[in-house]
Formats: C-alpha cells, sequence, structure tokens
C-alpha cells in the first residue's frame, strides 16, 4: 500500500505562509549550465515569477531559460522590423514582405510552444485551483515585500 503526501491547500495558512517566506527569497537566478544573453535576463525573471517557486524542477528550469531567450529575440526582431518596415523593397526595386516577418512568426510559434511545455499561458494541469491559488499569494505576497522595501523601512533583510 502507497501512502499519498497530504497536499497542503493554497487557501490555507501554511500555503499562505510558505508563500511569503519564497517572495521574500531572491528571484530563481540562471542555472550555471544555461546562457542567457544580457537582453534576455528581464525576460528570465518574468517567466520565473509566472509561477510558485516551489513548481519549478531542475528540466522547467531550461526550458524556462529558452522561453525567456526566445522573447528576448522577438523583442529584439521586433524593434528591427519597426525600423525597416514590413515591406522593404528588393534589389529590383520590387516591394516585398520583409523577411523578418517570417522570422517573427517562427519565433511565435516557438514561443507558445515552450509556454504549452511549461503549461503557462492557459490551463494549469493538475488542480488548476490550487496552483492557480498558490500563484496569486505569492504574487500579492512579493508585491507587500516590494511594497515593504520601497518603505524602506529595514523590516526585511537583503
Amino acid at each position: 500500500m502507497t501512502t499519498k503526501t497530504k497536499r497542503t491547500r493554497a487557501d490555507s495558512a501554511a500555503s499562505a505562509v510558505k508563500a511569503m517566506v519564497d517572495a521574500a527569497k531572491p528571484d530563481i537566478e540562471v542555472p550555471n549550465y544555461v546562457t542567457l544573453t544580457a537582453s534576455a535576463v528581464p525576460f528570465w525573471t518574468g517567466v520565473v515569477r509566472a509561477r510558485a517557486r516551489d513548481e519549478w524542477t531542475d528540466v522547467d528550469l531550461v526550458v524556462a531559460a529558452q522561453l525567456a531567450q526566445c522573447q528576448a529575440d522577438i523583442a529584439e526582431e521586433d524593434q528591427a522590423l519597426r525600423v525597416e518596415g514590413r515591406v522593404i523593397m528588393n534589389d529590383r526595386g520590387t516591394p516585398v514582405m520583409n523577411p523578418r516577418t517570417i522570422v517573427m512568426e517562427q519565433l511565435a510559434r516557438r514561443e507558445m510552444a515552450l509556454m504549452r511545455t511549461l503549461r503557462m499561458g492557459g490551463r494549469v494541469a493538475g488542480d488548476s485551483r490550487d496552483q492557480a491559488g498558490k500563484r496569486k499569494v505569492e504574487r500579492e505576497s512579493r508585491k507587500l515585500r516590494d511594497e515593504l522595501e520601497e518603505e524602506d523601512d529595514g523590516l526585511l533583510a537583503t
């Protein structure tokens, strides 16, 4: 007979305390076996904050880094596309679609595939109410931490 570990409900006091403790910790760092460009680091922070800290596995962090890099690449290509325009002139002076448009579409498909792999941006696998609750509590806790840091009362050690 196997024993099941009892899961903590997202709306329990223990879950709220854990969320506060997790929110007080620094953001999850990029694993040392993953390389990100400097432009992808802000996207990394956004990706890892999309889930509660205890939901991340080592494999998920690799995919999260791929997603962050993909999002940075999209931002860079989008900026270039805005400067160049969606229609450019070829060598013969004929207007043609900018090849960056195809690159953007490929990057957008990759982004969606990576988000599906991480079960982000849609329905959460498993008990979605519980995971969504944990994420909400941790987001609220992180917001409270940020407000306390702005007040700079020295309540939280960094």
